[in-house]
């Protein structure tokens, strides 16, 4: 796999990493992150331009959270309160899980690249819970171009040390991923069957929690 991904950077270039990182933004696992790193280290080698990695994986990154943030502005609450409730949570505590995500929304956004699985729902999140989209996109902006400088730079600066760390990590994020698309797909698709014909409860849900200043 390894070798797979390194080619297919090489061949495709920068765009290949835009696309893959807007689309892991979004929501589902795609291996951005790997396809960043090895951008990287194809720049050290000279095959590829850092900066235009650092630009394209930034890009990327800024398009798929706000596709996921108007994803979740538009459905997340409905799905959240529909699963959450089934789950065992109320809803007075799921709207105090959303006041608590509005208050310490920006150094998560910031930050959430850097942890899988909420690096592909943070935008989702962050729409669910109606955080200003003003607020998102400064954070998200820097947030952002942070986590490409990390990966991208360190990828660039360690190179032959990095090649081995993804050789030794791809299998374990392929069996993550399986998992995390099986799931979501099942969650969704119940999500979606059931929708279909039903009464629109966003009258059933409380007030988006009011922005905090």
């Amino acid at each position: 796999m390894l070798e797979a991904i390194m080619g297919f950077v090489a061949d495709y270039g920068v765009v290949v990493v835009c696309l893959s990182i807007l689309v892991e933004s979004s929501g589902l696992p795609v291996p951005g992150e790997s396809m960043l790193v090895a951008a990287g280290v194809l720049a050290s080698q000279g095959r590829l331009d850092f900066w235009q990695v650092f630009l394209a994986a930034t890009l990327g990154g800024i398009a798929g959270d706000n596709v996921g943030y108007l994803l979740g502005r538009r459905y997340g609450r409905r799905f959240v309160y529909k699963y959450g409730i089934k789950a065992g949570l109320p809803k007075a505590r799921i709207a105090e899980l959303e006041r608590r995500f509005l208050e310490r929304g920006p150094p998560i956004v910031l930050f959430a690249r850097f942890i899988f699985i909420l690096r592909q729902l943070c935008g989702f999140l962050a729409g669910t819970a109606h955080m200003p989209w003003w607020r998102f996109s400064f954070y998200n902006v820097l947030g952002a171009a942070l986590w490409s400088g990390a990966y991208a730079g360190g990828a660039y600066l360690l190179g032959a040390a990095v090649e081995r760390y993804l050789a030794a990590s791809h299998w374990v994020f392929a069996g993550v991923a399986a998992i995390f698309v099986v799931a979501l797909s099942t969650t969704i698709w119940k999500f979606l069957r059931e929708a279909r014909g039903a009464p629109k409860e966003e009258d059933d849900l409380p007030p988006p929690p009011p922005i905090v200043p």
